[in-house]
């Protein structure tokens, strides 16, 4: 596609964990590009590596045992790598987020999609009335899983 915008790209990530047997790398030189308006999957066996890429881009590994031992991942035309925890924390839930594989942090199927989606923006979009936060998540929900009745 001519004149997308990479959105995100991630260059020859590496992530590593101190564990009683030694250093162990979870993370090994791995690269991908995602451009803005496009889907990105990351597959693989249980135990390779995807939660750990996911959480090296939010830079939320544990540090200690774990640490960023290199590579590169830029973010709209940012290093993540290079900004401060609170630069981190203002682009975290406002501009990049994830949705959690475990059971008890992942989405709650008692409430919409749309209300979940309402509380991180309520929760990172400060300044919006109830009603503005109401609204974007229901647009949010609508633009994901559009109504097909």
């Amino acid at each position: 596609m001519t004149g997308s915008k990479t959105l995100l790209e991630v260059k020859n990530l590496k992530t590593g964990f101190k564990t009683d047997d030694g250093h162990f790398l979870a993370v090994d030189d791995v690269s991908f590009k995602l451009e803005e308006g496009k889907t990105l999957g990351i597959v693989g066996e249980s135990g390779c590596g995807k939660s750990v890429t996911s959480l090296s881009i939010m830079r939320l590994i544990p540090n200690p045992p774990g640490k960023i031992e290199g590579g590169e991942i830029n973010f709209n035309g940012r290093n993540l790598l290079t900004l401060s925890d609170e630069e981190m924390r203002k682009i975290r839930g406002n501009e990049i987020a994830m949705i959690f594989q475990e059971p008890m942090t992942s989405l709650n199927p008692v409430f919409t999609v749309g209300n979940q989606i309402g509380e991180a923006i309520e929760l990172h979009q400060k300044g919006l009335s109830k009603q503005q936060i109401r609204q974007n998540g229901r647009d949010a929900e609508a633009r994901r899983y559009p109504r097909t009745r």
